[in-house]
């Protein structure tokens, strides 16, 4: 038996035990808790599994691990996208690994550890939309992963795409023994390897009590390269074609201007940066089982895994065309204005708008950034259980106690060349690029940048007065320069944000066998109590110590060699680094007497330095930039108390000749909420941009809500003959907010008058946003047509209500009247001018927010097949494989009578898995391919929705048995190496390309 074949995926296994109650899948009988885990081989382990989905009520589908701690893909997250209707997000720049299902984000699913809830290490919808990240958890305690795709009403609810199982084995159910595994896996992109080590034991101390114990450790060492255009700026008139000195009219851009009136755009910041990922991953499990007697058993199982990237870093080099002064008149020598040399012709989008991609410029503004961004993901659950079982009746106590913790800090160093120092009698900076973006394909993108210093440090250092400061940036005086005039800059900027999720609960289940039509009938009674506790700061570059910057703190990059892999031939090698460690040593300790102010209320928390002084410090020891709403808007608790009963019956028998199984059910669910949050007065209206006392305070407001519902299902599964099965479901079930999806206050933050069209940025509250609610329907028909095969097609419906989504009605966003969304903020009558919102005097304003969408209507059909080729002669008998395709269409509009749009959701998805196996090796191809997909949108004033272009990766695995008891395993993820692209409106029109390259793994395993 090949160690590929027992690492084989499982596509329908565990499906038994899943339309169980949550209880009951916990603690199964030993007999059918080893078949659904321990697999003999692709062969022996589809046919177990589809003689178990084929008797189940539910749709469901599976993979399982090999019982000796092996998923033979990178992580959990990869592994599940291979079954119908899951896709996985690459968004994170951390191999998150969370999953959308069945045509709906992530959010709408719900994760559950032995069919129980436990506390989830979810820091932000925006970067996972709301999805359990699987990074997080070594896949090698799991015994399998189940996806319930038809909850019914013993499951927990929540899960309105469906419930992802990670599965546990209990301690009685498994065998005597242990093993070990070590394995090491190589990044070809930087020529990094990560070494895993794990090691199982599991035994019988008598014939009735069991222990086992899980534990596995992993380096992470792993980079993604980036190339984006992170914006294609539209300011008429702000970049100049031609002498830059010369007053008035340009006539080439000009005649641009007059050729396109919807616009014309170019790319007014463009990026190359790396994100370097360090740290480790620890995940243990353990537990016991005692058979007190017969009819008693007492168990407990327990799980923790934490994920630190304790040196994950960004480094960034951006390049800015165009800013500073909006107007190409009255020029002076040292105007802000980047000087093109020249322009290619415009590729023209079909709403009109021009857009130039290539072109030449001097005078351009160039930051050297470097972002030290550390990741921390923890979860730990206790869940002890106790059973009595007899004939008639089984009852099950369950309690949960769990914890988590979603932990990124991120602090922003940046260097930055502006574009008014004056390095010559022209007026220019002294830089010059040449940029093309590379049409439809980033990779080809251009950006030849020439700067005339290794450092944009002067060579004093920064010695412009501290009382001079801004919030987030300080600035030198350069030569030649009036005192007023900022030149080059150091910025102090970056994002911290931590979650703390608690979870404890309480289930009894209790369930009465039966002899009739009627065979079971079940009911239960579950407590669950959860609290989100976020917090954020923002890092400010108030009284840092600036006679410490010093060019000693700019290195050369050590990414530039080798940089995407050599797949991006026009990057630019003239790019400088940041040192965190030597910066930060330089700028602190803070001058915590910069500000000074009473707080009225004495409200404390984590950030604050001094009640007395009102002075509030970041986690980087730096001050808290109070105003921002990461601040502000990020600090407050959501609480949950959920109440929930459910009757539910089984059935087993005849229908017009025709065997029926199934169940129908009810469940009842109360949830009260409860947010606790920051109302920060004097936050959102002013700035503080110079010395002096900081006019603020914070109180707290509390919100709170109740909501109930009535969740009806109903399963059904008909035998029309041997071998063809009907399947039918309908479930009705909810989900509530993501807690940082209610953000807690409606706030305007003015423009700042250091910035040259500086917006007035808008905050819309959703503290009363509802649970969305869904209707789901199901209808698949199965051919098991041979022994080990299988072809199905499954169809399903979910109707969804209130689904969370942001607000994108113009007419709510710009308002003529100028209430925002029946919100006055004293800004008056709003005007729209193309793809910006105008107040009366021609300031740009920005306003984003949540609310209850109107309903929606997610189709979507499975066709999968699975074969094993045994009936062949000869060596074609050891072939075998399966394939799977989703086609998911979306009905609804915003509000506004816009389609909606779904995040993260691919309209078409294909698997395509091919095995040759004998009794001594084994080896497999996976094919996965997933059409484009669009990425949320936080409004439509800034240009921000993008759509990923489809992508396909093959994956390799092999293996070989040394012996029985030893097997050796190689593993090649992605071998097409490719990329992942966004595009804004039209592939022509790029955003963002990412680069992982090819991953490689060899894995030793041996049993004892």
């Amino acid at each position: 038996m090949s160690a590929f074949a027992l690492g084989g995926m499982v596509l329908a296994a565990g499906a038994a035990a899943a339309q169980t109650a949550p209880a009951e899948q916990a603690a199964q009988d030993s007999e059918d808790r080893v078949e659904e885990v321990v697999v003999t081989g692709f062969r022996g382990a589809y046919a177990s599994a589809l003689a178990t989905k084929r008797n189940s009520d539910q749709i469901t589908d599976s993979i399982s691990s090999d019982g000796l701690g092996r998923f033979p893909d990178l992580n959990v997250g990869e592994a599940i996208q291979r079954l119908p209707g899951v896709q996985i997000n690459r968004e994170a720049d951390s191999r998150n690994a969370t999953i959308s299902l069945r045509g709906l984000p992530g959010s709408f699913a719900r994760t559950t550890l032995n069919g129980s809830g436990f506390a989830d290490p979810i820091l932000s919808t925006s970067t996972n939309m709301g999805s359990t990240p699987l990074g997080a958890f070594n896949s090698d305690i799991f015994s399998g992963i189940t996806i319930i795709k038809s909850p019914d009403a013993s499951n927990v609810a929540g899960g309105l795409s469906g419930l992802i199982d990670l599965r546990i084995a209990p301690a009685l159910s498994r065998n005597d023994g242990g093993f070990v595994k070590a394995a090491y896996e190589y990044n070809e992109l930087g020529d990094q390897g990560s070494p895993s080590y794990t090691v199982g034991y599991s035994t019988h101390l008598t014939e009735d009590f069991a222990v086992f114990g899980t534990l596995a450790f992993k380096e992470e060492n792993f980079r993604r390269d980036s190339i984006s255009v992170n914006s294609w700026g539209n300011r008429l008139g702000a970049i100049q074609v031609g002498n830059q000195q010369a007053p008035g009219s340009n006539p080439v851009y000009d005649a641009l201007i007059a050729a396109h009136p919807a616009g014309v755009y170019y790319p007014s910041q463009m990026r190359q940066f790396v994100r370097q990922n360090r740290g480790d991953v620890f995940t243990g499990a353990a537990g016991f089982e005692w058979q007190a007697n017969d009819e008693l058993r007492v168990g407990l199982t327990s799980f923790y895994t934490k994920r630190q990237l304790d040196e994950g870093t960004n480094h960034l080099l951006y390049i800015e065309n165009g800013a500073g002064q909006n107007t190409n008149t009255a020029l002076a020598a040292t105007s802000a204005v980047t000087h093109f040399t020249s322009l290619g012709t415009p590729f023209v989008a079909a709403d009109g708008r021009a857009y130039i991609n290539t072109f030449t410029s001097e005078n351009a503004q160039t930051f050297d950034s470097i972002r030290s961004e550390p990741v921390t993901q923890m979860v730990w659950a206790l869940n002890p259980t106790v059973t009595f079982e007899n004939a008639e009746w089984k009852a099950t106590l369950e309690g949960t106690i769990s914890r988590a913790e979603a932990r990124s800090d991120q602090i922003e160093l940046d260097i930055v060349q502006n574009a008014y120092r004056n390095l010559g009698a022209a007026g220019l900076n002294g830089i010059t690029s040449s940029v093309f973006t590379g049409g439809d394909d980033l990779s080809r993108f251009r950006i030849l940048l020439n700067t005339p210093n290794a450092t944009h440090i002067p060579g004093s250092g920064y010695t412009i007065p501290v009382a001079a400061n801004s919030v987030t940036q300080v600035g030198a005086v350069m030569p030649g320069q009036a005192a007023t005039v900022a030149g080059d800059r150091f910025g102090v900027t970056g994002t911290n944000g931590q979650a703390l999720t608690e979870l404890e609960a309480v289930q009894f289940d209790v369930q009465r066998n039966l002899d009739g039509p009627i065979s079971t009938l079940m009911a239960g009674l579950r407590f669950e109590s959860t609290s989100f506790e976020s917090s954020g700061s923002r890092n400010s570059a108030m009284g840092i110590n600036m006679a410490g910057l010093t060019q000693g703190v700019s290195e050369v990059n050590p990414y530039v060699g080798d940089f995407f892999g050599g797949q991006a031939g026009g990057y630019t090698s003239n790019w400088r680094n940041v040192n965190v460690a030597r910066t930060l040593a330089a700028i602190l300790p803070v001058n915590t007497q910069l500000r000074s102010a009473t707080n009225p209320n004495g409200v404390t928390n984590q950030f604050l330095l001094n009640p007395a002084t009102g002075v509030f410090l970041t986690t980087y020891g730096l001050v808290n930039n109070y105003w921002d709403p990461n601040y502000w808007n990020n600090n407050f608790t959501n609480s949950n108390d959920t109440f929930s009963a459910y009757g539910m019956a089984k059935f087993d028998t005849e229908v017009f000749g025709f065997r029926a199984q199934g169940n129908v059910g009810l469940r009842y669910e109360k949830l009260d909420t409860s947010i606790v949050a920051l109302d920060c007065q004097g936050c959102s209206s002013v700035r503080a941009t110079a010395a002096g006392a900081v006019n603020h305070f914070v109180t707290e407001r509390t919100y709170g809500s109740s909501n109930d519902y009535w969740l009806p299902s109903a399963m059904a599964k008909i035998d029309l003959t041997d071998e063809l099965v009907l399947r039918a479901a309908y479930y009705r079930t909810y989900v509530r907010p993501q807690p940082r999806d209610n953000v807690p206050i409606t706030s305007v933050l003015t423009p700042d008058p250091a910035v040259v069209n500086s917006p007035y940025t808008i905050t819309i509250g959703a503290t009363n946003l509802s649970p969305y609610t869904s209707d789901a329907y199901d209808l698949a028909l199965e051919w098991y047509n041979r022994p080990g095969g299988v072809f199905a097609v499954s169809l399903y419906q979910k109707d969804v209500d209130g689904y969370i989504g942001p607000i994108v009605d113009p007419a709510l966003l710009c308002p003529s009247n100028g209430l925002i969304n029946g919100v006055d903020f004293g800004l008056g009558p709003l005007t729209i001018l193309g793809t910006n919102c105008l107040t009366a005097s021609g300031v740009q304003v920005q306003a984003s927010g949540s609310t209850n969408q109107d309903p929606i209507t997610v189709r979507g059909a499975e066709l999968s097949i699975q074969q094993n080729l045994d009936f062949l002669p000869g060596w074609l008998s050891h072939f075998g494989g399966a394939a799977n395709f989703t086609y998911i269409d979306i009905e609804g509009t915003t509000g506004a009578g816009v389609p909606i749009t779904l995040p993260n959701v691919s309209r078409k998805n294909l698997n395509l898995i091919g095995y040759y196996e004998t009794d001594r090796y084994g080896i497999r191809l996976t094919y996965n391919w997933r059409g484009d997909y669009d990425l949320a949108a936080g409004n439509s004033f800034v240009g921000d929705a993008r759509t990923v272009k489809s992508r396909s990766q093959l994956d390799a695995s092999a293996s070989y048995n040394l012996t029985d008891r030893i097997t050796i395993s190689a593993d090649a993820f992605n071998l097409t190496d490719a990329t992942r692209s966004e595009y804004q409106g039209d592939p022509n029109l790029p955003r963002r390309m990412d680069y992982d390259g090819r991953t490689y793994q060899l894995t030793v395993r041996a049993t004892f």
